[in-house]
């Protein structure tokens, strides 16, 4: 997958150059920087970035909630909040710009990259129509297929390892690789196979047959990888596995 071209609106030059040097080092490249509502409205519409970090507070006059409304206006393209205001009354003011991401600062590099990559695999996701049908004909007994461009891509049910909540999408893992769809995990459970699949977790769905372990801290083990248990859902699942 090819890497989003990103343009960084941020006022305070010190995390704007880290923001940049985060970029580098993971392979972006990065357009350029702005540090106002006016300059960054100029240049990107000369740059056109393929993805954007936003500040919110931007000095004097508008700010990053307004620019993501001139974005959603003239770019459609897709843009993450990196900001230390989380006040009730900005939330809500974001929430009306529909943002792929949202990171806090303090933040670490790792946790920018990850909701850099997770915005950009699902914009193209959508841009491309590439997302599970599950109700089409493709939909068969034991597997459906995921349009990746002008591609259709065989996942079978068995496959399948878990499947996680990622606000309104869901990732499906497999053992290597993962799919990022436009379904909540709530629709995919109820078009998952009842008697392969079983929701453990308000963000967690597993495949019974590859649960390796189940510990006593409400953890299950697939894959190497620790997966919690809810309380209210580790009954049913220890009714659902074979235990001699």
């Amino acid at each position: 997958m090819t890497k989003p071209k990103i343009f960084i609106v941020e006022d305070e030059p010190i995390i704007a150059a880290f923001l940049e040097q985060c970029l580098s080092d993971e392979g972006f490249e990065c357009l350029g920087v702005a540090d106002s509502f006016g300059e960054a409205k100029q240049q990107l519409m000369h740059f056109r970035p393929d993805l954007l970090l936003l500040d919110i507070n931007l000095g004097n006059g508008p700010d990053g909630v307004d620019l993501a409304h001139f974005i959603n206006q003239q770019l459609n393209k897709p843009f993450l909040f990196v900001t230390s205001n989380t006040d009730s009354h900005t939330l809500e003011r974001v929430k009306l710009t529909n943002p792929s991401g949202f990171v806090m600062k303090p933040f670490k590099k790792l946790d920018l990259i990850t909701q850099i990559e997770l915005a950009w695999h699902a914009f193209q996701v959508r841009s491309s129509n590439a997302q599970v049908d599950f109700t089409s004909s493709v939909l068969a007994n034991t597997h459906f297929f995921i349009k990746d461009k002008q591609k259709l891509v065989k996942l079978a049910y068995s496959d399948i390892s878990h499947a996680e909540a990622c606000d309104n999408y869901s990732i499906l893992h497999t053992n290597d690789s993962k799919f990022i769809v436009s379904y909540s995990l709530k629709h995919v459970e109820a078009k998952l196979p009842v008697q392969e699949f079983l929701r453990v977790h308000r963000s967690f769905m597993v495949n019974i047959s590859q649960i390796s372990q189940i510990n006593p801290k409400s953890l299950v083990l697939i894959d190497g990888k620790e997966i919690p248990v809810s309380e209210a859902h580790r009954s049913e699942l220890l009714k659902r596995v074979n235990l001699f």
